[in-house]
């Protein structure tokens, strides 16, 4: 007796549904006896072979799994959470309308958009081979558009007291990873100097290649953790206190960033840090602004991330109630110590001087002849 396909998909999903009862597919690679026995039953009643029912039993649990994965979208849209990704940013260098329209509002010239045009091309060319930045989607556009622009919007934030961005003497970028925002502010602001601080030496490697290559003449890097510049034996002294703004693009949780940097602001320093999600309450009643880099640009869908701006004193403050705790360099753990007295494997005994020497003629008598 000959069983059509949409009949054969049926009983497939009747066995489905009863070895599904009984604890497991009956086509799972560990299944039982039985189970295979159950499959091997059904296939022969209705004259199907075993691989038959095995590809619709597979067809329907994906079927399946495609109902969950739409009810768990369906939730997630419901609770107005879009999520996006960096092509949503792209902006093409290269493009009159939108890039060089948009650096020539900010005030740079058309050196300075060839420079910015040629860090997006780097920046690709880099990350081949380190990853500086994601790699899905890295194009040109998206570091233009995704990277670039929301680092220049960092020097037009407003900051209190009619101070500006541009009378900045001294900059610090902690975490700078694949150059942002430090490379373009760098490019914008020729006569402030920058120093780009980063824990992973090969993406420092990447970045002063490409400061070198642009010729940027104000850009240092440092290769080490931010907390520890100030304990440099030869330079700490000229770090401690130094910089007049301070960087970071969602390095770590603020509370943990503002331990890292405190000593290294002024006492009118700034700290403007770069963040997409929400930040604790704690933190954030010590703001002194908040600024969308949508509003900053004057650009409506330009980023998703906004800028935070804090004082010394709230970062002193943050750090001081961070918990965290500085850890000397070169200081050993209590483990690690040992007593002076201690006896180590295979060392020299020390030489006592009181014990009476042993030269091997003791009570040698000389005798003289007449």
């Amino acid at each position: 007796m000959k069983i059509s396909s949409l009949a054969l998909f049926r009983v497939s999903s009747v066995f489905l549904a009863a070895s599904s009862k009984i604890g497991c597919s009956a086509f799972n690679l560990k299944s039982s006896p039985r189970q295979l026995a159950l499959s091997n039953f059904g296939a022969a009643c209705y004259n199907t072979p075993p691989a038959f029912l095995q590809t619709s039993c597979r067809f329907l649990q994906t079927q399946e799994r495609s109902k969950r994965g739409s009810h768990l979208r369906v939730s997630a849209s419901s609770d107005n959470e879009q999520r996006t990704t960096s092509m949503d940013f792209a902006i093409d260098p290269h493009s009159d309308e939108e890039a060089r329209l948009l650096t020539t509002k900010l005030g740079l010239n058309d050196q300075q958009h060839e420079k910015l045009v040629q860090l997006s091309s780097l920046v690709v060319e880099w990350n081949d081979s380190i990853n500086l930045i994601s790699r899905k989607d890295c194009t040109e556009s998206v570091v233009f558009g995704r990277h670039i622009m929301p680092s220049l919007a960092v020097g037009v934030v407003p900051l209190p007291d009619d101070q500006e961005f541009a009378s900045a003497q001294k900059v610090v970028d902690v975490g700078t990873g694949g150059g942002f925002p430090g490379l373009p502010l760098a490019i914008a602001y020729p006569d402030t100097n920058f120093l780009l601080v980063d824990s992973v030496g090969k993406k420092l490697t990447a970045v002063q290649a490409m400061a070198d290559e642009l010729g940027l003449q104000n850009v240092k890097t440092h290769h080490g953790r931010a907390e520890e510049l100030v304990d440099d034996v030869v330079e700490g002294s000229s770090h401690k206190g130094a910089y007049d703004i301070c960087l970071g693009r969602s390095v770590a949780a603020l509370p943990k960033f503002c331990f890292w940097i405190s000593d290294l602001l002024q006492k009118e320093g700034q700290l403007l840090y770069i963040i997409g999600g929400p930040i604790d309450e704690s933190v954030e009643s010590k703001l002194t602004s908040e600024n969308s880099i949508d509003d900053l640009l004057e650009y409506e869908g330009a980023s998703d991330k906004r800028v935070l701006v804090f004082g010394q004193k709230a970062v002193a403050f943050i750090s001081a109630e961070s918990g965290e705790v500085k850890q000397k360099r070169g200081s050993r753990n209590s483990k690690n110590k040992r007593s002076r007295n201690k006896k180590v494997k295979g060392a020299w005994a020390k030489k006592d001087n009181s014990a009476p020497k042993q030269r091997g003629y003791e009570g040698f008598k000389r005798f003289e002849i007449n």
